[in-house]
């Protein structure tokens, strides 16, 4: 645990970085056998889950989860996430996701996180962008009417790049489905894992054999919703440099990108 020097401190100053320390909150998971793959280590959808988890539970003890925005016809939405991992957990290995609100403005909020190993080893950072929306209009509302969360952000940078605006994907589809009831979630539209598991198939069992994803990034444009048919396109634009797009009847719903190692 580290220490204070509280001689180069004012009063003040001891309080700010109390309070600071209070923003920054760790969560603590043991990955399951519903997590991992055939190779018994955690999936990027998994990983994808307990990232989001880990924002949810950090949300509601900050005092602005879902159930506090639900009573409002309000709701989370995810718009981007990026991921970078040394390696994968395996089975039954425990995890600690650090996790704060790094800013907040008027349209957008940026929550990073830094992901531990058992032996408290740095082994991966996300950072992702949320907006909150009104789940009756589908729109997106002003944070700065939600009270109290700018309270939250502290500044704190994680050690990657930021999730950036994708481009899109020409070419021949390389997957066509239609959405089912199991990929819908409490807002009505496809959930954010669906994505990421539609993604990671575009792959075969050699190819996670052989290569790591590096770096994970999607960007989750319009939304999907029950019944609507889907199309996933692939291309590899660099060695081992993947990009995705997912169109819902000729519209762009989703962009991605895939990094091996």
């Amino acid at each position: 645990m580290s220490c204070i020097n509280f001689r180069n401190f004012t009063v003040s100053n001891v309080l700010s970085a109390l309070k600071m320390k209070t923003k920054i909150k760790t969560y603590s998971f043991l990955v399951q056998p519903q997590d991992v793959d055939f190779q018994c280590q955690v999936t990027m959808a998994s990983l994808t889950n307990i990232l989001l988890t880990t924002a949810g539970f950090n949300a509601d003890d900050n005092g602005f989860g879902i159930r506090n925005l639900n009573e409002n016809d309000c709701s989370w939405v995810l718009l981007r996430l990026a991921v970078e991992m040394q390696y994968f957990p395996k089975q039954y290995e425990s995890i600690e996701v650090e996790t704060w609100v790094e800013e907040v403005g008027r349209a957008t909020t940026t929550r990073n996180f830094c992901i531990r190993n058992e032996n408290n080893e740095m082994i991966g950072n996300a950072s992702s962008t949320w907006a909150m929306i009104n789940i009756i209009t589908r729109r997106a509302q002003d944070l700065i009417s939600l009270d109290g969360i700018h309270e939250f952000a502290n500044g704190k940078t994680v050690a990657i790049e930021k999730p950036i605006k994708l481009s899109g994907v020409e070419g021949t589809p390389v997957d066509v489905f239609k959405v089912k009831y199991s990929h819908i979630d409490i807002n009505g539209h496809v959930n954010s894992m669906r994505y990421v598991e539609w993604i990671c198939n575009c792959f075969s069992i050699e190819t996670y054999k052989n290569k790591q994803i590096k770096r994970f990034e999607i960007n989750y444009v319009n939304e999907i919703r029950f019944g609507e048919e889907v199309s996933l396109s692939m291309v590899e634009i660099e060695k081992d440099d993947f990009r995705f797009e997912i169109l819902k009847e000729g519209k762009t719903a989703c962009k991605a990108r895939i990094v091996f190692c």
